[in-house]
């Protein structure tokens, strides 16, 4: 037999040293306890395999030990065995109820113990093999989950390149959006308004999410999406509807995938909701204020900010503090306040995560072009 250890908790040392000699006879590693409290602490620093209590000890009863031995996690399945009187109905009672797996009546027979005992392991070691089979599990489903969210992570951008390509902005369009974007909601996390409701998941959600902002462009006609000059009325009608497409297909894949939380309601949200304005003038609802979803308000400005330091087929860039002016000061109603004065604090920010990503799209072009 394996050599366990054994916790005999029994006041009376004569009774103690019997039970532990009987036990050591058994093959098994004694731990002896004279009280209660001492009880406590033996499991705690031994981890046990099994504990043995007898119920009327000094400082904490037997019930009390166990009834703290079965409500902790990491000691609830070592099994404990109550010593009792045979006609002691009620501390029998109060045994089971406290989580007690087995008993012994005193005086008790020392084979009925060592049948007892063996059993008792039994249990112990299956209980063992299915916790440590969890563990292992629970790891292989965190990696498994890690992969499948970096496949999923790659699909998303990749989706969203698609929308990229058709609509000829510069290379490093939706790296730039992501930065714009965690740097605006990190900075509006320390307004205490906005403590509670900017956690860490959301900033990660949001980073994960901007680049899909303009995902319905792929359903944009390319006589609107790639036309060089001014888009007429029915035309902007008709580029106004990307918000609607990709808001209804990020809505549809949640839906398909049948998940309750995801990035991709972020995703939605910035999908349908990036072009709405603070004053109710914005489309595709016309929501006002704080009705617009947070994650919008914060991609809206930094698209606009891109935007207008970008080349597009019907214009040519600007410059950083042009930019800046527009969105400060000639652009009333159009984004939450609180988000714009984090804006004018983080220029200096803006104008680095352009310049990062330019060059890294202009050292691609050269290479292609030497």
């Amino acid at each position: 037999m394996e050599k366990h250890k054994i916790l005999v908790a029994e006041d009376i040392p004569e009774n103690r040293k019997i039970l532990s000699l009987f036990l050591s006879e058994l093959g098994f590693s004694v731990i002896e306890a004279e009280n209660g409290r001492k009880a406590l602490e033996a499991v705690m620093s031994n981890n046990p395999d099994i504990v043995i209590l007898d119920i009327m000890m000094p400082e904490m009863t037997g019930i009390e030990v166990c009834r703290v031995l079965k409500s902790n996690p990491e000691t609830k399945i070592i099994p404990v065995v109550i010593i009792t009187a045979l006609s002691d109905e009620q501390n029998h009672l109060k045994a089971i109820e406290a989580g007690a797996d087995d008993f012994l009546s005193k005086p008790f027979n020392i084979h009925f113990l060592r049948a007892r005992i063996k059993s008792l392991l039994a249990l112990k070691l299956m209980s063992d093999m299915n916790r440590r089979y969890q563990e292992m599990l629970k790891k292989s489903n965190v990696e498994l989950l890690q992969r499948l969210i970096s496949t999923q992570e790659i699909t998303i951008i990749a989706l969203a390149k698609l929308a990229e390509f058709r609509d000829p902005e510069t290379g490093e369009h939706l790296e730039r959006m992501r930065e714009y974007g965690k740097l605006l909601a990190t900075k509006l996390r320390e307004l205490p308004r906005y403590d509670k409701r900017i956690s860490d998941e959301f900033v990660e959600n949001l980073y994960k999410s901007m680049p899909l902002h303009d995902i319905g462009k792929v359903g944009i006609p390319d006589r609107i999406l790639l036309k060089p000059g001014k888009l007429t009325e029915e035309e902007f009608e008709v580029m106004k509807k990307h918000t609607i497409i990709g808001g209804d297909t990020l809505k549809a894949a949640i839906e398909l995938a049948g998940v309750e939380k995801s990035f991709l309601d972020t995703g939605k949200e910035i999908a349908y909701y990036h072009h709405e304005r603070w004053d109710g003038k914005g489309y595709p609802e016309g929501l006002e204020g704080e009705d617009i979803p947070l994650s919008a308000r914060i991609t809206a400005i930094a698209d606009v900010y891109d935007a207008l330091t970008s080349k597009r087929v019907y214009k040519d860039e600007i410059p950083h503090e042009k930019a800046c002016d527009i969105i400060l000061y000639e652009s009333k109603g159009y984004f939450d306040p609180d988000i714009l004065s984090v804006f004018s604090e983080l220029e200096s920010g803006f104008r680095e995560i352009k310049k990062r990503y330019r060059d890294v799209g202009s050292r691609m072009i050269k290479n292609f072009q030497d």
